[in-house]
């Protein structure tokens, strides 16, 4: 059965046409099961929930119209976002507040809007993300999390790891790729504070930071209990190359 608000809401067709097409862009979680979903599979369900949600997209002309949506920096399978962005063109008058609203009438608890606002910046301008790490393993937390901090300092050695790209695997060196990694222990877990490089031209996945960790200190076994060893990754934000330093968010 359709909500009151499913029944009120307004078709597109009933919206005034803007003079000329606007970009908006979304801010969303990408949280729990989701975490699993591909870019691919991110892209067509949102294509979907547009469709769902009655949101007056822009239209291209011609023999294969298509709506106009990009997305920020591609999250990794297997981690978790609170800060995802999506830009999309609309063609006719709505309010952020309405594009928030009826988003989230089709989308589930695990994927969930936060904010809608006409952008000033460009994803090109995207330079760095900022995760949390949360990792359960067995040994001593506040001697792992230093080794944890010692292994990824700027002056510390270099860290070769096998990157994958489309081009093929290559051995790189993943410690220029870091802004900081602060480490600590609490609650009984190790909490990680990470910035990496993200965007167009680098990129680094934060599972290297875990295969690290695995590597050269031997924390999150592969062997070990689920009830034992886990870890959990967030990305929170972006900065651009000036906002990284002053601790500024990309918006």
């Amino acid at each position: 059965m359709l909500s009151q608000e499913k029944l009120n809401r307004i078709s597109k067709f009933d919206r005034e046409k803007l003079d000329a097409p606007i970009t908006v862009r979304v801010i969303f979680s990408k949280t729990g099961n989701l975490q699993y979903f591909s870019h691919l599979d991110l892209q067509r369900t949102w294509q979907r929930v547009l469709v769902r949600a009655s949101i007056p997209m822009w239209y291209t002309q011609g023999f294969n119209p298509h709506s106009k949506i990009v997305f920020g920096v591609p999250l990794p399978v297997g981690s978790e976002g609170m800060e995802e962005m999506v830009d999309l063109r609309i063609d006719r008058k709505i309010t952020p507040a309405e594009i928030k609203a009826q988003l989230n009438a089709e989308l589930t608890d695990e994927m969930q809007v936060s904010e809608v606002y006409i952008p000033a910046t460009s994803f090109s301008d995207i330079a760095w993300a900022t995760y949390q790490m949360t990792v359960k393993t067995p040994g001593d937390l506040a001697a792992n999390a230093a080794a944890i901090n010692a292994i990824f300092a700027p002056d510390a050695e270099p860290i070769i790891m096998t990157k994958r790209s489309k081009s093929g695997d290559k051995e790189v060196n993943i410690l220029p790729m870091i802004h900081s990694v602060k480490a600590v222990a609490a609650d009984g877990l190790i909490k990680i504070r990470a910035t990496l490089r993200a965007g167009n031209t680098e990129n680094l996945n934060p599972e290297y930071l875990v295969g690290a960790m695995r590597d050269k200190l031997g924390i999150l076994p592969e062997d070990g209990r689920m009830e034992e060893v886990w870890y959990r990754i967030l990305r929170i934000g972006f900065h651009d190359e000036g906002g990284v330093e002053t601790g500024k968010w990309f918006r």
